[in-house]
């Protein structure tokens, strides 16, 4: 699959998405380039949503009462989470 139709599946999967709440089964570690960190509980939407957002070369990303400034992230690590952990 080329990088055209790769994210044109992407963003026919966010207007599939559209405004459902998906379960939050990923744990995302962001790097900001001062060496700051955040934590998030995220859905697959996140993800998306993030690869949609660096494709469009957006300047910022709202997610959990937070602004993230794209141009300040130096690495997002996601990480699936434990089915049975709560």
């Amino acid at each position: 699959m080329d990088k055209e139709n790769f994210f044109k599946e992407l963003e026919e999967l966010l207007k599939d998405i559209g405004d459902k709440q998906l379960p939050k089964n990923l744990e995302v570690t962001i790097t900001y380039s001062t060496g700051e960190k955040d934590v998030l509980k995220v859905s697959e939407a996140f993800r998306v949503n993030m690869l949609a957002a660096t494709k469009n070369r957006e300047k910022y990303l709202y997610i959990q009462d937070r602004l993230i400034s794209l141009d300040h992230v130096v690495k997002m690590q996601f990480k699936k989470i434990n089915k049975m952990e709560k």
